[in-house]
């Protein structure tokens, strides 16, 4: 009786699975001119542009393991950096009044990660990010 009960916990304990990650599945990839959209100026004498971004994003990586292998891996994002530029606009000239760059950290932002795909031989790197203001979420594109 007892070398069963042993032996039907050490099954559940082999085939449990369990998270592995590290320091070195961190990673600081930089992203220029992202996509930005529904930003509000709270003015009404000004049309607003974003033009150009320098973002950084801090990525990790993490694998669920279990006996038999690679169960499933798990990207997040922890933050992002960075500067965007904003062009204020007369709304009824069209003249640019104001150019102004802002911090990517004065927000606080959601990370929506679109699906992630680890292939054999090939790269895994951030292709795009789209800021959305209105729904303080930023989409990661691998």
């Amino acid at each position: 009786m007892i070398n069963k009960m042993i032996h039907e916990e050490l099954e559940k304990m082999l085939n449990e699975s369990f998270i592995m990650s590290d320091d070195r599945f961190k990673f600081k990839q930089r992203v220029l001119n992202s996509s930005f959209y529904n930003y509000d100026a709270f003015t009404t004498e000004f049309d607003t542009d974003i033009t150009e971004s320098d973002i950084i994003v801090s990525w990790t990586i993490s694998f669920w393991l279990n006996q038999m292998g690679i169960e499933n891996f798990v990207v997040d994002v922890e933050n992002v950096e960075g500067t965007f530029n904003m062009q204020m606009y007369d709304l009824h000239t069209d003249e640019i009044k104001q150019k102004i760059a802002k911090n990517i950290q004065d927000f606080e932002w959601k990370f929506v990660i679109n699906d992630v795909q680890l292939i054999k031989g090939s790269s895994l790197y951030i292709t795009d990010l789209d800021f959305d203001f209105k729904n303080k979420t930023c989409t990661v594109t691998f």
